[in-house]
């Protein structure tokens, strides 16, 4: 079984890939694939200071 790396970009994945060998998938997200999450109603849109600054994430589709 491969392993998967992800990367943001294409370039790095394709040289990174070849780094690694047949064992390793390295896929390129093309960009962000998650943010901090304001939906969650948290005042400093999804960073709650009152519980050590915890972060809630949104993985993007």
């Amino acid at each position: 079984m491969k392993s998967l790396v992800v990367v943001e970009s294409p370039t790095k994945s394709k040289t990174i890939e070849r780094y690694l060998g047949a064992n390793f998938t390295v896929l390129a997200t093309v960009g962000h694939f998650r943010d901090l999450d304001e939906t969650t109603g948290k005042k400093y849109g999804g960073v709650d200071p009152d519980n050590d600054f915890s972060l809630s994430y949104a993985i993007y589709p």
